[in-house]
């Protein structure tokens, strides 16, 4: 029972990060979503501190975080600068957290499934928290498509045309926040973001439509939870390194037979 939970919390998390982290790099909003995910870092880390549960505290820090970045930083100057600094501010909130946590040996089982991810770190009701979290986001896409995609294919002609691209894209993060929040048992902390764009990075070096690359993406991101799920379970190492490994071949394989990867990000 356990293994099956395992291996669906895996599946479900890689699918949910990779779609957001796909929305996101068509959004042009990469950076702030890098904020967003080390808020969550900083947010489990603080609940390791306070003996609280990491899921949740990193959660309400992911989301609030996020939140707060769609409100401000379209109000200011500098956005850049002050996103790269907030991006350090959670880093260094997070490693001080980790230290404080780690002095006590109570924590240290919970802090290495913080870091690195853990095989046995989901129980049915963070299974059901990814389902519902996976459902609301599906369900958000499908009741918005037109004015998604109307973003997709030109963010300015969207706002032209009388789109709330501001709340879509804080949607977006919010839906962010949460994903990674709850991804974090598995993965860990330190590679959330192999998932966020390794499979969306694949995904475009071999499909040509948004579409195809949507479902690449999704692809990609089952098959790295489910080969780099059997390969922890065979040799006894974190599974969230594991599923970098399988992903980051994906992306090497998906370059070697492409020939757009000189171009993907251009």
């Amino acid at each position: 029972m356990i293994f099956l939970e395992s291996i669906l919390s895996a599946i479900l998390s890689s699918v949910l990060i990779s779609s957001t982290g796909y929305y996101a790099e068509k959004f042009r909003i990469t950076t702030l979503s890098f904020c967003v995910a080390h808020a969550a870092l900083a947010g489990a880390s603080i609940g390791l501190v306070l003996r609280a549960d990491p899921t949740y505290s990193g959660m309400v820090l992911a989301v609030t975080s996020a939140i707060l970045l769609g409100v401000v930083l379209p109000r200011i100057h500098l956005k850049e600068v002050l996103t790269l600094s907030l991006f350090s501010f959670f880093s260094a909130i997070a490693l001080i957290a980790i230290y404080l946590s780690n002095t006590t040996v109570l924590a240290t089982t919970t802090l290495s499934m913080v870091l690195w991810g853990s095989l046995l770190a989901v129980d049915v009701q963070k299974l059901v928290m990814l389902s519902v979290a996976l459902t609301a986001f599906a369900f958000y896409l499908k009741v918005f498509k037109v004015q998604i995609d109307s973003i997709i294919f030109d963010r300015e002609l969207a706002e032209a045309e009388g789109i709330d691209v501001y709340s879509h894209t804080l949607a977006l993060l919010a839906f962010m926040g949460v994903a990674i929040a709850l991804a974090l048992r598995i993965t860990g902390g330190f590679l959330i973001f192999a998932l966020l764009y390794i499979p969306v990075a694949s995904s475009l070096l071999v499909a040509d439509t948004a579409k195809g690359q949507l479902l690449a993406s999704i692809t990609f991101a089952s098959l790295s939870a489910i080969f780099g799920f059997s390969v922890s379970y065979v040799f006894d190492l974190p599974i969230g390194s594991s599923i970098t490994i399988v992903a980051a071949t994906i992306l090497l394989i998906s370059a070697a037979i492409s020939r757009r990867g000189s171009v993907v990000y251009e």
